[in-house]
């Protein structure tokens, strides 16, 4: 088949093209500068941004189009109109090669209430939806790989804390899929076209909390902390501490944090019929593979000077964030550097 891969930069379109081109597809990759294309062989890359219409190419005959966009580097004020304006952009651009599409979005309510994350997610699929071209759009909650970023913000954390987290807000359920069985999905739509707007909610086996998917990577990782009971606070003061405890994805994580009071499960089993040659894995065999497959490092916060930093941002002093057991626990972390230092 032609296929063409938007999002083909990200962690998603980069996995999802070494399958096609492994199965024998022809694949057309969309990519903003050609410069910082992967390094991958026989894919025709191509150059244009689905927020200026004008910069598109003109488009071969395709048979699918996959639709991996998503928008998380936008601006905080117009992140939802950018995601809803590259949809338009994209139907319009494909429209003439009339391809089937398919989208991956994410699950969780549809109420229109939901976090602006989550409320484009639905939007672009409805945009998408309703461009009169078959669409498959498939909704999942975390996907589990070496370098996605929800697996790296969960290894980040486990890492780089001296305890586990204990918080309203990770207590939601989600349904995490590992890498390869979302690619199985992704890879099967080929093989069917439907008639009109198909949505097929996709997770693994297991339904966990987010909580415990930073028990398990400790587990898995041979790491032992202890919970500790942070105080509830304002969303916009966890998004702040993200600047100090995760840099290295705060700007993204930041929009993926406002989700997370929002339960992410599959509600309906329709994947298993239209799928039924596809069996996820479990959710600590996912999380084990993903481990094996990620290489980045998160030196822990006592190699920094975390505490004295904390106490300096008026956001998270007055918030009450910082209570007396926290800064407890982070003082421990002030003793084991010195420690460390004697140690040297």
């Amino acid at each position: 088949m032609n296929i063409l891969v938007t999002g083909a930069n990200g962690f998603v379109g980069r996995a999802l093209i070494k399958e096609l081109l492994d199965a024998g597809h022809t694949v057309t990759a969309l990519i903003r500068n050609e410069g910082s294309a992967p390094k991958i062989k026989d894919v025709k890359w191509i150059q244009g941004d689905l927020l200026d219409s004008s910069s598109l190419p003109k488009l071969k005959s395709m048979d699918k189009a996959f639709y991996l966009v998503h928008g998380l580097k936008s601006d905080a004020n117009k992140f939802e109109y950018d995601e809803a304006l590259a949809a338009v952009n994209f139907i319009n651009w494909v429209r003439s090669s009339s391809p089937d599409i398919v989208y991956l979005g994410g699950l969780g309510p549809d109420t229109g209430e939901e976090s602006p994350h989550l409320r484009s997610r639905h939007l672009t699929g409805a945009i998408l939806g309703s461009s009169g071209l078959p669409v498959t759009e498939f909704r999942a909650s975390i996907i589990l790989g070496g370098g996605s970023l929800s697996f790296e913000m969960v290894k980040a954390i486990a890492e780089r804390f001296p305890f586990l987290p204990d918080m309203k807000i990770l207590s939601e359920p989600c349904q995490p899929l590992a890498l390869q069985d979302l690619l199985k999905y992704l890879v099967g739509a080929l093989e069917i076209s439907p008639k009109g707007h198909d949505i097929i909610e996709i997770g693994g086996p297991d339904v966990s909390t987010y909580g415990e998917l930073l028990e398990i990577y400790s587990e898995l990782s041979g790491i032992k902390r202890k919970k500790v009971k942070l105080p509830e606070v304002e969303t916009k003061v966890l998004i702040k501490a993200m600047d100090y405890a995760i840099p290295e994805h705060s700007q993204i994580g930041k929009k993926l944090v406002e989700s997370l009071s929002y339960p992410t499960v599959v509600k309906n089993h329709h994947a298993r019929k239209v799928f039924p040659e596809i069996h996820p894995l479990d959710l600590r065999s996912a999380m084990d593979i993903a481990k094996s497959n990620s290489d980045t490092k998160y030196p822990p916060i006592w190699e920094k000077d975390f505490l004295k930093t904390l106490l300096s941002d008026k956001i998270l002093t007055q918030s009450g964030f910082l209570s007396p057991e926290l800064l407890k626990n982070l003082e421990k972390v002030g003793r084991i550097k010195d420690i460390l230092s004697r140690k040297s």
